[in-house]
Formats: structure tokens, C-alpha cells, sequence
């Protein structure tokens, strides 16, 4: 297997690119820290699996899912499979959504991940199920800006909704998360991946 991966954590990708290359199904992992050179390295070689982080940070002005589609419009037979600690249902369902064939969990030993990567290579893909009442986009945006601190009165207007419209918002929201207070459903919001952890 031909793999290229892209993480933005130099010492995390210089360190697996090494450890994959010691196993016999890998012939090479060529390990890239930003977008300029990952799509130089792309389009200059065939290869079979791209591994993305979800979360390149300053490394790229796109995340690892929003890739996803350009890869494939670039190099339609490449598979691509996310490899990240963002381990969130919502995360997961988009990427699957995209077309990565799998979402990786770096918890996972070394061991785990070259089984993952060689079945890839034969041809599995994950699946997963889908959440069975997701929050809308603007029930997404709602609880992201009651964990600003924001006033119910200050959100109601920066959305340009009246504030009962905002109350109703937020009891579907906590409805679909079974929440009973803000700070709970915004902490299960963020289990879920509807918001980005702060680390």
C-alpha cells in the first residue's frame, strides 16, 4: 500500500509515517504537514489510501472532511480515510457522508490501524448509523452562541428572530439532546461534534 498522510502535529505524522513503513503491507508513507505540499505530492503519484486529520489548523484553510470531495475530484481512485482524536458522531456522519471510506480514532494501535488500512485497500468501507434526530443548522448555530455567554435577548437579535422563536429553538434542542439546562446541551453538543472543543 501507497498511503499519504496529512496531519498538522509534525511530530504525531514524521513518527506513524515511520511506524506504518516498518509493516510488510506498506511500501510507503509519505507524511505531509500543509496544503501546498499535500497537493503537490498528490498529483505528482498514484496513491491508495490519503489519511486526514480532521482538524489541520494553521496547516490549511480547509478542515480534513471539507478535502474530502477535492481529493477525489483530483484522484478518483485514491481512498480517503479520516485519522483523528475527534472521535464525534456528527464528525463521523459528514465525513462518511463526504465519501471517506473510513473515520479513524488516533487512539487506535498500531496493530488496529494497518487491519483498518488493509481492508480499506481490499475495499470495505464503514458505515455508520445515522443520528436519529439531528439538531438543524440553526439549532447548530443557536447553541454555539449561548456558549458565547450571549444574552437570549442579544442571540434573538444578532439572528434577526424573535426571542419566543428563539425559546422554541432552544427547547427542540434540548429535547433532541436530552438536556435539561444550557450548559448541559451545550456539553453534550460538543460530545456530539456540533461544536469544536477548545483544545
Amino acid at each position: 500500500m501507497k498511503i499519504l498522510l496529512f496531519d498538522d502535529h509534525r511530530i504525531f505524522g514524521e513518527s506513524l509515517s515511520k511506524l506504518l513503513e516498518d509493516w510488510d503491507a506498506i511500501s510507503i508513507c509519505h507524511y505531509v504537514s500543509n496544503e501546498t505540499e499535500f497537493w503537490n505530492i498528490l498529483s505528482v503519484d498514484e496513491w491508495d489510501i490519503v489519511l486526514l486529520d480532521v482538524n489541520l489548523r494553521d496547516q490549511s484553510k480547509n478542515s480534513g472532511i471539507d478535502l474530502i470531495e477535492k481529493i477525489y475530484n483530483k484522484k478518483p481512485k485514491t481512498k480517503v480515510a479520516m485519522l483523528s482524536s475527534y472521535d464525534m458522531p456528527v464528525y463521523r456522519q459528514e465525513a462518511l457522508k463526504r465519501g471517506a471510506v473510513s473515520y479513524i480514532d488516533k487512539s487506535a494501535s498500531a496493530d488496529e490501524l494497518v487491519k483498518k488500512l488493509t481492508a480499506i485497500s481490499k475495499g470495505h468501507k464503514s458505515t455508520t448509523p445515522p443520528l436519529l434526530d439531528p439538531l438543524t443548522d440553526r439549532e447548530a448555530e443557536i447553541i454555539k452562541a449561548i456558549g458565547t455567554g450571549k444574552t437570549k435577548h442579544e442571540i434573538a437579535q444578532e439572528l434577526y428572530i424573535s426571542e419566543r422563536t428563539l425559546y422554541n429553538h432552544i427547547q427542540s434542542i434540548y429535547d433532541k439532546l436530552g438536556a435539561k439546562n444550557a450548559i448541559e446541551a451545550y456539553n453534550k453538543a460538543i460530545a456530539l461534534g456540533y461544536i469544536t472543543p477548545l483544545i
